[in-house]
């Protein structure tokens, strides 16, 4: 009987314990696959985290550096971080309506996570976009040279006049990026314009209205008002520049804004162009060139002895509005010497002010689902 009963209680055994190792193989199967699902789902959401957070980086990179948005309906830059990289389209919705509103654009950011992720589990990615309106300044381009501070004019009489308002449109000039000069009159305004009596020097200056004509007001302080810049205000801080403290570099094809605290020299070697504010005087060293715009608070000294050229606009003296007389521009004549207004490059430069701004309660986290 025991053997017997030994028997059955063996056989009992045995089921039972294949049974318990069977459950708790699964229950244990279960449990990684469970751990593994978490895990995967917390590796997706910090992937996802990352992406948006680096789309958010580019997005306010983007809006920090908008000056290639004017005149054109689409633009696609990239912008890269150790941990990813956001591709960013911006794109004109509605052009500006004059006097009603201004051009609204939306601009899309998606973040690429480049952190290496765990095997057969795709990188994060993540789509924010932002309404937006672009903000244009507006300088009036009065003449090719606004002095405040007048004019002495070097050299001998029969020489060339340098200062034109006649715009280069009637030269063979080819404009990068393309320009198109808006027709006549628009496109030509005076050669000079300054206090009266401010002109002193070797020959004598058109008069009268006109293209090339000199435009002479009441005061100083017209002629800077007729600027319809606030100097005080920018040399507070409501000025920001792409670049503090030095030149583009020759040859260069963007218009950006440079800005210098003090005196500066153009140097004498290849073309240059943007938008350059100095605090003191401009020196155009000789054979140098510069397209755009030229603001000083002090004079322009363009006296060298082998030529310098300024194609768009020259402003100058407005530390007048801060009590403090700079002394009178230095302009030599000559074949070699050129301040001429030109429409495009004056615009082209003034355009690096142009910036686009976040309309508020506008901002989209959920881009791609539209």
């Amino acid at each position: 009987m025991r053997t017997s009963s030994g028997k059955r209680r063996g056989g009992f055994i045995l089921p039972t314990t294949l049974l318990v190792v069977t459950v708790l193989t699964v229950m244990l199967a279960a449990g990684f696959i469970l751990v593994s699902a978490e895990y995967r789902v917390t590796d997706n959401s910090f992937a996802s985290s990352r992406a948006l957070a680096v789309a958010q980086a580019g997005l306010e990179s983007f809006f920090a550096d908008t000056a290639s948005v004017v005149g054109r309906t689409q633009v696609t830059v990239t912008y890269t971080s150790s941990r990813g990289y956001a591709r960013i389209t911006a794109s004109q919705l509605r052009d500006s309506i004059s006097g009603l509103a201004r051009a609204l654009w939306v601009v899309q950011a998606t973040g690429y996570d480049t952190v290496r992720a765990s095997a057969g589990q795709p990188n994060g990615q993540r789509a924010v976009a932002q309404f937006a309106e672009l903000q244009s300044g507006m300088l009036p381009s009065r003449a090719a040279m606004v002095a405040a501070n007048g004019v002495q004019m070097l050299g001998n009489s029969s020489d060339p006049n340098p200062i034109s308002g006649v715009s280069t449109r009637f030269s063979a000039t080819t404009y990068n990026p393309a320009c198109t000069v808006p027709s006549v009159p628009a496109s030509d305004t005076f050669g000079l314009s300054m206090p009266a009596g401010g002109y002193t020097g070797t020959g004598s200056f058109p008069d009268g209205e006109g293209a090339g004509g000199m435009d002479a007001l009441a005061t100083a302080a017209a002629v800077n008002d007729s600027t319809r810049i606030l100097w005080s205000q920018l040399l507070n801080g409501q000025f920001t520049p792409d670049y503090v403290g030095r030149l583009p570099p020759v040859g260069n094809n963007t218009y950006l804004s440079y800005y210098y605290s003090g005196n500066v020299l153009i140097s004498p070697s290849g073309s240059r162009r943007g938008l350059l504010v100095a605090t003191g005087d401009v020196t155009l060293g000789s054979g140098s060139h510069w397209d755009g715009i030229i603001v000083a608070g002090g004079r322009l000294l363009a006296d060298g002895d082998f030529g310098f050229i300024v194609h768009g606009m020259v402003i100058t003296g407005l530390n007048m509005t801060l009590g403090v007389n700079p002394g009178s521009n230095l302009v030599k004549r000559g074949s070699a010497r050129v301040i001429r207004w030109d429409w495009c490059y004056a615009r082209s430069a003034f355009n690096a002010l142009s910036h686009l701004i976040p309309i508020k309660n506008a901002w989209v986290d959920n881009w791609s689902t539209y």
